[in-house]
């Protein structure tokens, strides 16, 4: 068989072979949406001391610390689911359960006092990697501090943060040069609860 009649074999079958490596996710990853992974803000946990305040309500204020069954316990309320929601959630969730008893629905605020259940991890190609338990909320570039530093074989944009929570297990890319050289700082968003930060 003569190379003029081998040509259009061999053009189909990599066509056939470029349309299976889109098929397998081979081509580029569309643009990631940083904007919703940044909007949720502190999740509270276990352990973790609140205080609720019912305006001109004293007697149902209260400072309450995160049971390890997730809920905390409010006089008249009773039980109220505190572990995986926001200040605001709660504080939302503890007025409307308030609008059965009080007609004038007062002002419920909540505030974490104290942070305990929030640990993050870093592992990898970093000086200190393992479990870090900081008092506070603390952002990507934050948390390769507290690991002390990539080591000189970290592959520093192929960074990933694997996250657990209600919309299931993601793995969110980091790129550190685009954060730190182009400014590109949507990237560098606020660890949440048991995240996974590794440096390849």
């Amino acid at each position: 068989m003569s190379s003029r009649r081998r040509c259009p074999a061999v053009l189909i079958t990599l066509a056939l072979a470029l349309a299976l490596a889109g098929l397998c996710g081979c081509g580029p990853s569309p643009t990631y949406n940083w904007r919703a992974e940044s909007a949720l803000g502190y999740r509270i946990g276990p352990g973790d001391l609140l205080k609720v305040v019912v305006w001109k309500h004293d007697e149902l204020s209260a400072q309450v610390a995160v049971r390890p069954d997730g809920a905390i316990s409010l006089p008249l309320v009773g039980d109220v689911p505190a572990t995986g929601r926001s200040a605001s959630e709660i504080a939302g969730d503890v007025q409307q359960r308030l609008h059965h008893f009080y007609q004038d629905d007062p002002p419920v605020t909540v505030q974490v006092q104290e942070v305990k259940s929030y640990k993050i991890y870093v592992i990898g190609e970093v000086n200190k990697p393992g479990e870090f338990a900081p008092n506070q909320e603390v952002t990507v570039l934050m948390s390769l501090s507290l690991a002390g530093g990539f080591t000189r074989f970290a592959d520093t944009d192929r960074i990933v943060i694997v996250r657990r929570d209600a919309r299931g297990v993601r793995r969110i890319p980091f790129d550190y040069s685009a954060v730190v050289r182009h400014g590109d700082l949507q990237q560098n968003i606020a660890l949440e609860l048991g995240d996974t930060v590794i440096v390849p």
